[in-house]
């Protein structure tokens, strides 16, 4: 009985370990990358960027990750800042 005990007890550390940890990650990338407007979006793309083709790749990142569509910053990297492979 004492082992089920300490198996459930385990189970529930590490769970709440792991929801802590996304918790965190997760407060982090709202204090990193703020909600910008359109036009803050196209104003930091490089030079020459066509607005409505930057826009629509916005709109596609945010459906296709989940990510809030005003949180999608041009200088954002998929795997370190949008997590997209994981």
């Amino acid at each position: 009985m004492f082992d089920v005990l300490f198996l459930v007890g385990g189970i529930a550390l590490i769970l709440a370990w792991g929801l802590a940890l996304e918790a965190k990650r997760s407060r982090e990338f709202r204090r990193r990358w703020p909600p910008i407007s359109e036009d803050e979006f196209v104003a930091n793309c490089s030079p020459g960027t066509n607005r409505e083709r930057a826009l629509k790749v916005r709109r596609i990142i945010s459906e296709q990750l989940g990510v809030p569509y005003e949180r999608i910053h041009p200088d954002q990297r998929f795997v370190e800042d949008l997590d997209c492979c994981n």
